[in-house]
């Protein structure tokens, strides 16, 4: 399923630029990063409800519910799994796992039972993947029909499989471009004139030709981010397409994908890409990002608003700019975004209590903590005209018009492992183990393997 996500948020990007003001947001990463503590789980004295409203009540003796979940930003999940626990009396024990084992483990505990869990992440690349292994209790109820309009549409059908909701939308976001505006003013490259990947190779020539910085850009060419926040976005915002609705294999078919891969070919040979990208995860990259050696940031929501903001993992804060993804003549910009999602196993044996938990974490007080403190875009509609969120965020005008460009990644079950296959493509060609057209050829035998498998 590729759903575009541009009708509701084409008015989110008109509210954002109505909504000035902009303050500096504190944050934890969004990708790879360290593991935050789990909640402790002896329930403190209770205080008074943090959470009111659309929280079903469930009246039960205390039990515990396990949570399996990725990285903690903001320490959002730790705060509301605590008042969850002040208010209701229900214990909540949470297990953070890395992006980069996040998946494996996920499939593994499915797999094996559920392994005690409640609550598992579903991100948007893996729904149709577990959805197909039928592991997660349908949540139609917490989600009525009636209520579909407070919540972001695109998302919400992302996670509906066969008219059963899987999975409750806690956050978005996107691909973004941030860049360093003392290296970009050193080199004199104007950032507004920068529409087109020629535009952006012309300006890594003047980048290089300058001095201004080492490199000009990082690819994230290592699994996980390298799907999302390098080749993948940079083909679809040239107009590409990797697959036909069937899962087919069509990236072959115009010369898009080769062109980009051919750009990473003139961009090693010439100095402008570091090469270090090819080992490189999108939170490694931020981080050098963060130390001036490079000038442009391809990465998520999270990323580019903390390389201007958290000053523990960025030393240009200050000095970055956020801009549309370059495109082309035909196409202005585009990218791939994401959500996250959580849902309810089946062989839960605390549902009730577990669904509680999840309209709480999805509430709009926690998701407006998870906007300002971990920088990720809402998923409840009424957060988009929050004036709190708008100036917590720096270039939140230009996050929000970047989003609306862009589209949901294919939906396979295969999908998961097709990326990694994409990532080592990638690795080849910056590698020089293999050219751009090796490498396209390649994958499309890959894709048909894995397809057919």
């Amino acid at each position: 399923m590729k759903t575009p996500i541009f009708r509701l948020l084409l008015s989110l990007t008109v509210l954002a630029l109505l909504l000035a003001a902009c303050a500096s947001p504190t944050a934890s990463p969004e990708t790879e990063q360290p593991q935050a503590p789990a909640p402790e789980t002896e329930a403190p004295q209770p205080e008074e409800p943090a959470v009111t409203g659309d929280v079903p009540q469930t009246g039960s003796e205390p039990v515990t519910i396990h949570v399996l979940i990725r990285p903690d930003e903001g320490g959002n999940v730790a705060l509301y799994a605590e008042k969850f626990q002040q208010e209701t009396g229900h214990f909540v024990q949470v297990d953070f796992v890395g992006w980069a084992e996040i998946h494996d483990k996920t499939v593994t505990t499915l797999a094996s039972g559920g392994g005690g869990y409640d609550i598992v992440f579903i991100p948007n690349a893996n729904a149709a993947e577990f959805a197909a292994g039928d592991w997660f209790e349908p949540v139609n109820d917490l989600i009525p029909d009636s209520e579909r309009s407070q919540w972001l549409e695109s998302v919400v059908d992302l996670y509906t499989f066969d008219g059963d909701l899987i999975a409750v939308p806690w956050y978005s976001g996107g691909a973004h471009m941030a860049y360093n505006t003392e290296i970009l003013e050193a080199a004199g490259v104007n950032p507004a004139e920068i529409l087109t990947w020629d535009d952006f190779m012309a300006a890594c020539e003047a980048i290089k030709t300058s001095g201004a910085a080492e490199f000009c850009f990082s690819p994230s060419a290592k699994y996980p981010g390298n799907f999302y926040y390098n080749w993948g976005t940079m083909v679809k915002s040239s107009g590409g397409e990797f697959f036909d609705a069937d899962g087919n294999p069509v990236f072959q078919n115009d010369d898009i994908a080769l062109r980009t891969l051919q750009m990473f070919e003139t961009a090693m040979a010439e100095g402008y890409f570091d090469p270090a990208g090819i080992a490189l995860d999108d939170y490694e990259t931020l981080i050098e990002f963060g130390t001036g050696k490079t000038a442009f940031l391809l990465d998520s929501t999270w990323s580019v608003t903390q390389a201007n903001s958290n000053t523990e993992l960025s030393g240009v804060t200050g000095k970055t700019g956020i801009m549309l993804i370059p495109g082309t003549a035909e196409q202005r910009s585009g990218g791939y975004i994401y959500a996250g999602g959580l849902g309810l196993l089946r062989t839960s044996e605390n549902k009730e209590v577990a669904k509680q938990f999840i309209m709480y974490l999805t509430s709009e007080e926690a998701q407006k903590h998870h906007a300002i403190e971990g920088a990720n875009l809402p998923t409840r509609t009424a957060l988009f005209t929050d004036a709190d969120i708008a100036a917590a965020w720096p270039g939140f005008e230009v996050l929000a018009e970047q989003v609306s460009y862009g589209e949901f990644p294919p939906q396979f079950p295969w999908f998961e492992e097709w990326r990694r296959s994409a990532a080592s493509a990638v690795q080849d060609v910056m590698g020089g183990r293999k050219t751009a057209q090796e490498a396209v050829d390649w994958l499309v035998e890959e894709t048909n393997r894995l397809k057919n498998q």
